[in-house]
């Protein structure tokens, strides 16, 4: 029997150089919002908890770039949040993962094909990672017609 050995390629995305145009819910439901752009891009819409709280935010798509937009809200620096899907009401909050920098909980958004975007929930911290597909995913995809942008 052949041992499997799990691979993992990391590719560094260049901040303000790629945006986000189809983030979900894990159930499905499209988070971005064409009523509220920023740079000119639809931004990604969630509902947001702070101590007892609640509003929207609106954030920025552009991967790297943090010009977000509260909504009957206002969080301080170093607020550590809660997001819910606007449509379905579930957590984005990511169940095993912490941030890298300042251990507060991290929000997960879907994105086609099997991508995610993972960010940390603490307001100020700028902690995020963005996984577009697994290894063996990604290699196999090197032989196909797609573009990067097929992923976002």
């Amino acid at each position: 029997m052949v041992k499997r050995e799990k691979v993992e390629i990391e590719v560094e995305i260049p901040a303000k150089k790629l945006y986000v145009k189809h983030a979900s819910c894990p159930n499905g439901h499209l988070l971005c919002d064409e009523s509220v752009k920023i740079h000119g891009y639809p931004s990604i819409k969630v509902k947001v908890k702070y101590q007892g709280q609640e509003g929207w935010l609106y954030l920025d798509p552009v991967y790297g770039s943090y010009d977000n937009i509260e909504k009957d809200i206002t969080l301080p620096p170093g607020a550590v949040v809660e997001f819910f899907c606007p449509e379905c009401g579930v957590s984005l909050k990511d169940p095993d993962e912490t941030c890298q920098l300042c251990s507060s909980p991290l929000f997960v958004f879907q994105l086609p094909k099997g991508g995610i975007v993972e960010g940390c929930l603490k307001k100020g911290c700028m902690y995020h990672k963005m996984k577009i597909v697994d290894a063996e995913q990604q290699i196999a995809r090197l032989f196909e017609d797609s573009t990067l942008e097929s992923y976002l």
